[in-house]
């Protein structure tokens, strides 16, 4: 990103950080700047001293104690030693030092992060007697785990601002890069462990049963076990934390568990069971004015839609949540929610209509210098020209993806770019060439464990032998994603491998067998009511006709 272009959305983040210093007055208010650059930081930190200072509001600085890392012990301090702060005159707290975390030794029975992480989660009610905002200095590897590791507390800031240095340049003595920042996303090292979770929960429901610490636990342990495929333990533990929500009247609570419950639904197959939760969630969320919670349920009404075939639903729910990003300037939701569009209309069979989309959700990420974003955006476009006719396109929006994946080190996007790779080699009636795509991708995902997308290169093997005549070998790799996509609990997936293994077995005149796979598929799709590809399975078993 040019230089000029970095200045323009610092100078943004700062006035939007102004505007809601001013607007927090004399009332307390959690306002988290992120930034990796120090210079940077000392910079903005002192021009928006100097202007608040102009208008009769006193800045003050504290700092963490590395040795005692509690954010309300630094305020507590702070306001003892500072008369100003305890008159109620307008002021403004810059709390320092937060990246002295990062060198914490983490191999002790409870690390410096740990404490601090942990202090967060109690600290929200103790932190409302202090009647001034609160602006929360750290990098972004913390930013990231205080949204992973203190949800309550993180969904409580009144506001987060991003500051971006430029990027370093790259020499011959090393590659470093500009970080990407995706607090939403998996971050293995920032996440409690299983066991982690579960001795927090003993702690609390053994303390304080009623405690609405206790929602976040019970759904941070469920996201835990998903990550793990554990889906129906997941489960589980989002209806016990509804249930406490529900118990407590926290609408908040109700909302996240409502979602959680959605997303493994639909991850198990479940799309119009999910629909149900999703659609609870998102009136809560409409009634206490919960925007992101808004967002996050229509986001999956929209994906729920799209998994049961119903792509014009997904559309109009897609097109709510951007929106809602639109309205909240939230701009990384407005890439994805455009992309999401794309994909739909693809779907749709209007691969130029995606292409539109997906065109505009690569401008987006671009403009935001989301490096992520723009792999998803171009590894899309080449799937709507892969749609188009156009494999030789899609080729090259492929090896785009490829390029930035590989230079931010993400080994889930360099398997999704391999395998896109190989459809489209494939498409282009070179499947030998598309085998050897595919098992680089088979291969980063065993190494990073993914056994959903592992399941996918599988199928996408038996798909790329089956183009390649060599049917014995096609049927292994079904039979290989068969028995992960039913390990799982995967049964759309399931459905898709019983239905191409089924299109093997009939082209080498096992007909018989390839029935009984139509007819194991077409089961799964109506029990997911997925009622164009029942039918699909249906026309497959009347071409085999006479020939049994």
């Amino acid at each position: 990103m040019p230089d000029s272009d970095l200045e323009a959305l610092n100078r943004r983040a700062l006035r939007k950080l102004l505007v809601t210093v001013k607007a927090n007055g004399q009332t307390l208010g959690l306002l988290v700047a992120i930034c990796d650059d120090r210079n940077l930081q000392a910079s903005i930190i002192g021009e928006y001293e100097a202007e608040l200072k102009s208008q009769g509001i006193t800045p003050f600085q504290a700092r963490l104690d590395f040795k005692r890392p509690s954010l309300r012990a630094t305020l507590e301090a702070l306001v003892a030693q500072e008369p100003v702060l305890q008159t109620g005159e307008p002021a403004v707290v810059t709390v320092l030092n937060a990246e002295a975390l990062l060198g914490v030794r983490l191999s002790e029975e409870k690390s410096e992060q740990e404490k601090f992480f942990f202090s967060l989660q109690w600290t929200r009610e103790a932190l409302l007697r202090f009647e001034f905002p609160v602006v929360l200095w750290v990098p972004d590897a913390v930013a990231t785990r205080i949204g992973q590791r203190a949800p309550d507390f993180w969904s409580w800031r009144g506001g987060v601002f991003e500051f971006v240095a430029r990027p370093k340049v790259v020499t011959e003595a090393g590659h470093p890069m500009p970080r990407v920042r995706e607090v939403d996303t998996t971050d293995s090292p920032g996440q409690l462990s299983i066991a982690d979770l579960q001795r927090q929960i003993e702690g609390l429901e053994e303390a304080s049963p009623e405690s609405s610490l206790l929602i976040t636990s019970y759904n941070s342990l469920g996201e835990a076990y998903e990550r793990e495929y554990a889906r129906g333990e997941a489960l589980a533990l989002y209806e016990k934390a509804l249930a406490l929500a529900r118990a407590n009247n926290n609408l908040e609570g109700q909302v996240r568990s409502l979602i959680n419950l959605g997303n493994a639904l639909e991850y198990s197959g479940r799309s119009q069971q999910a629909i149900e939760y999703y659609e609870q969630s998102l009136k809560i969320a409409r009634e206490i004015g919960d925007r992101k919670g808004e967002a996050s349920s229509l986001h999956g009404l929209g994906n729920a839609y799209f998994l049961l075939g119903q792509y014009q639903r997904a559309v109009e729910f897609y097109q709510q949540w951007l929106e809602i990003a639109g309205e909240t300037d939230d701009r990384k939701s407005e890439a994805d929610s455009l992309s999401r569009l794309g994909n739909a209309y693809d779907s749709l069979g209007q691969p130029q209509r995606a292409i539109e989309f997906h065109q505009q959700s690569l401008e987006t990420a671009r403009e935001i210098g989301n490096r992520q974003g723009e792999a998803n955006s171009l590894g899309n476009l080449g799937n709507a020209y892969d749609s188009l006719g156009q494999p030789q396109r899609a080729i090259e929006f492929h090896q785009q993806q490829l390029e930035i994946v590989r230079k931010i080190g993400d080994r889930q996007g360099q398997a999704n770019s391999l395998g896109n790779l190989g459809n489209a080699y494939d498409s282009l009636g070179q499947p030998q060439r598309a085998i050897e795509f595919h098992q680089q991708s088979l291969t980063i995902k065993r190494k990073i464990g993914d056994r959903q997308d592992e399941a996918n290169s599988l199928g996408n093997l038996g798909n790329a032998y089956y183009s390649l005549g060599q049917y014995q070998r096609a049927i292994e790799f079904h039979q290989q994603s068969l028995a992960i996509t039913q390990e799982i609990g995967d049964r759309r997936g399931e459905a898709i491998t019983h239905f191409n293994k089924g299109n093997v077995l009939a082209r080498i005149d096992q007909k018989w067998k390839a029935r009984s796979s139509y007819e194991a598929a077409k089961t799964l799709f109506k029990s997911l009511e997925l009622q164009e590809l029942v039918e699909q399975c249906d026309q497959a078993i009347r071409n085999l006709g006479q020939m049994i």
